[in-house]
């Protein structure tokens, strides 16, 4: 007996697949991430979306098919395929979720899933109970078989591989699984009915209890149901995926800033006045570009900050970091190198003036912070490139060798004129 499609509900039935693999799929990495009832709840509705899925597929694709028999089927045989499409697709996704699986896991996984797909399909088939019964060709009933394995198993290797991946990597990745699993079960159902052997003049059993149009309605409602659930589940997923996008990429960039940026101050860190100072190493090569580095340091900040709350000492610093930075003469680079300790790389200072001009507005820094309610000491020490040194190390360890700032900055003293020649020469 022989039968033709409707291209519109074969369609259908690749459609439905497709979006049940989706949402079994999405439901299988989510398990991954979840323990205890939220874990239960997640793969029953992973079974029960994919076992849908795989059922609604098939009868519409019985629909599909065309032939003078009229199709009807056994209520209880129906019943019974949905069953085991259920517990195939739950017993597949609780072992692809396992936090361990390997080669092993996901060939078990494939077998159970495909041979799921193809316990649903012929039991369908024999829920269709006609006389004579059908029979099968040995060779396409063998490859529907192992196409329903082999794809399964590919589309769990990716859905084991998205679960991995973040943003629209992941969603993209999950999608390709979700056609490669459709095509397994449409593979499957098609290639099995290629394999079916209709006897001519065969006819329903007069005790199948499920009509054309009896199965037909409920089969389009729960279809229907199922493709509104599929693309909330599928958009919701989308949706997750990109803020989880977005926030590692936020939360990356913040990681970053904060691998150079003081946190209390805003100030660059230290590694970032290290790395300004190879910088200008390298610039430099050697030639005559000099620069000025000024070690800073509050030598009364533990007593300041004794007893204090992170809250208070960051905003204070950060008042004092502000203050500094409308003191200091443009172009002057300015970092906190430790939690006393600011840094200042003076570039092209190559007379007293330049010098002289940064230690004296860092002086004012003492009066113009007593709206902070502090009363800072500060300490402060220098080198020069190439005087100094030629390595960062070298220049940083002379810097740290402060004095009081008071010496370096008052004009009239012999020291001051003393510290500054030393500074340029």
């Amino acid at each position: 007996m022989e039968g033709s499609y409707d291209i519109s509900l074969v369609s259908l039935s690749y459609l439905v697949a497709i979006l049940a693999s989706y949402c079994a799929l999405y439901f299988g990495t989510q398990l991954t991430r979840v323990e205890g009832n939220k874990r239960r709840i997640w793969l029953i509705l992973g079974s029960l979306s994919m076992g849908l899925g795989i059922w609604s597929m098939h009868f519409i694709g019985m629909g599909a098919y065309q032939m003078d028999m009229p199709m009807t089927y056994d209520l209880t045989m129906t019943v019974v395929s949905w069953i085991a499409a259920v517990l195939a697709s739950g017993l597949a996704l609780f072992l692809i979720s396992k936090s361990v699986a390997g080669v092993g896991v996901l060939i078990l996984g494939s077998l159970v899933m495909g041979l799921g797909i193809a316990v649903m399909h012929y039991l369908g088939m024999a829920a269709m109970r006609i006389t004579p019964s059908v029979s099968y060709d040995p060779f396409w009933f063998t490859v529907s078989i192992f196409i329903a394995v082999g794809a399964s198993g590919a589309a769990l290797a990716i859905c084991r591989y998205t679960q991995r991946l973040v943003g629209r990597q992941a969603v993209g990745f999950q999608g390709i699984a979700a056609l490669v699993m459709g095509a397994a079960i449409c593979g499957m159902h098609y290639t099995g009915m290629v394999a079916v052997i209709y006897p001519q003049g065969a006819m329903p059993a007069m005790s199948n209890q499920l009509t054309g149009s009896a199965i037909g309605t409920p089969i389009i409602l729960a279809s229907v149901l199922f493709i509104v659930f599929s693309l909330l589940a599928v958009y919701s997923d989308i949706k997750a995926r990109n803020n989880e996008e977005e926030w590692n990429r936020q939360e990356a960039e913040r990681v970053k800033k904060m691998a150079f940026v003081d946190e209390a101050t805003g100030l660059p860190n230290r590694s970032r006045l290290e790395h300004h100072l190879l910088e200008s190493l390298v610039e430099t090569g050697g030639a005559a570009s000099p620069f000025t580095l000024v070690m800073l340091e509050m030598s009364n900040y533990r007593e300041l900050s004794a007893g204090m709350n992170s809250e208070t000492l960051y905003q204070r610093l950060h008042t004092l970091s502000e203050q500094i930075q409308k003191l200091i003469p443009a172009g002057v680079y300015l970092a906190r190198y430790s939690n006393a300790t600011f840094g200042l790389v003076i570039h092209d200072a190559i007379d007293s003036k330049a010098v002289n001009q940064t230690f004296g507005t860092l002086g004012k820094a003492t009066t113009a912070l007593k709206v902070t309610g502090w009363n800072v000491n500060w300490k402060a020490g220098f080198s020069r490139f190439p005087q100094t040194g030629h390595s960062s190390r070298m220049l940083i360890r002379e810097a740290l060798k402060t004095a009081p700032l008071a010496e370096l900055i008052n004009d009239k003293a012999p020291a001051t004129e003393s510290g500054v020649q030393m500074l340029i020469n």
